[in-house]
């Protein structure tokens, strides 16, 4: 009776927050599986190392929001804007960003392998180390973009001079 006193004391105090399909968007926690309403306006949110995989946000507002380390893997995120936010170190595997707007966003070493970005804005936003090893990314706008160091498509790196246009 004592070790099951203890076991469900320690479930409870575990740090790991764990939220319901209904919650507010909070710091670290998992809406694995969420499908939320289209066209929210989340803008500002903080949102850092969350797991928002398998989730679905169809056009909504995440500019200026702060969602470094989270995890947007398989998630839907058609028409989204990501305006100047910040997804450092995010994994945002095999998701699906068509038509969605990360201009002037900081996507330093973001992990989009396998994902769709068909016609995404990447305008002036940072993708210094980020993986696009076999993104679709057709008709995808990345003027002014920091490109150094990615993994381009076909899984070559982007060399020093690659603003704009990954240049090997």
């Amino acid at each position: 009776m004592k070790k099951i006193f203890v076991l469900i004391l320690f479930v409870l105090i575990s740090t790991n927050a764990i939220a319901g399909c209904e919650d507010p968007i909070n710091d670290g926690v998992d809406y694995t599986n969420c499908r939320f309403s289209d066209g929210q306006d989340l803008q500002g949110s903080y949102l850092p190392n969350s797991k928002l995989s398998f989730t679905s946000f169809i056009q909504v507002n995440f500019d200026k929001s702060i969602m470094m380390s989270s995890n947007l893997s398989f998630g839907t995120f058609p028409e989204s804007s990501f305006i100047r936010a910040n997804l450092y170190e995010s994994i945002l595997v095999g998701a699906n960003f068509e038509k969605a707007n990360f201009t002037g966003a900081n996507l330093t070493r973001a992990d989009f392998m396998g994902s769709t970005l068909i016609e995404a804005n990447f305008q002036n936003s940072n993708l210094m180390e980020a993986n696009f090893t076999s993104s679709n990314i057709t008709n995808a706008n990345f003027d002014g973009a920091n490109l150094i160091g990615a993994l381009w498509t076909n899984g070559e790196t982007c060399g020093p001079n690659s603003i704009g246009v990954c240049n090997k």
